[in-house]
């Protein structure tokens, strides 16, 4: 099992059901069975990648067969106009629950339950997991970080109040 993570033109992404189809198809003709593709996040790049200054990250998760060409579909990303850049990682250690939780609705069931019934991992787990969290890292319903760091730091010392007069 493998996740990708794709940064794509932000004018292509906004074209979201055809780029979609893109990326799965480079992942399909190359012998992988997708189990989900959703978009992250459109950000400033630190740097001008291939004249870009934005860019849109897309995490696609997949099976592939063993000895299937993974160096084709890194060819295939590489050659394509509408992807950016390509990383490209072995996800073994991810249960369907993690990968329901990254994926939310862009799961394939169908998919996601032979994975299950391969791995032997319990259902009621990978089913209890609902959606995406509201923030990488922060699960929904939790307190925002700002709160958690002002609510562990305790009341301001003296130097600190010191430092806001000035």
């Amino acid at each position: 099992m493998y996740e990708a993570m794709f940064l794509v033109d932000s004018g292509d992404a906004a074209a979201w059901g055809d780029l979609t189809k893109h990326l799965a198809n480079i992942l399909s003709r190359n012998g992988a069975e997708i189990i989900g593709i959703t978009r992250w996040d459109e950000r400033k790049l630190a740097y001008t990648v291939k004249k870009r200054k934005r860019g849109t990250y897309v995490l696609a998760f997949f099976l592939l067969k063993t000895g299937a060409p993974m160096v084709e579909i890194e060819r295939d990303c590489s050659l394509s106009e509408k992807v950016i850049r390509t990383i490209i990682l072995r996800a073994d250690h991810f249960t369907v629950a993690g990968m329901k939780m990254q994926l939310g609705e862009d799961i394939h069931e169908d998919v996601a339950q032979k994975l299950i019934a391969e791995r032997g991992e319990p259902a009621t787990v990978a089913a209890a997991v609902v959606g995406k969290p509201t923030h990488y890292g922060e699960a929904e319903g939790a307190a925002p970080v700002a709160e958690v760091a002002d609510a562990e730091a305790g009341p301001p010392t003296e130097r600190s109040r010191a430092n806001d007069d000035v």
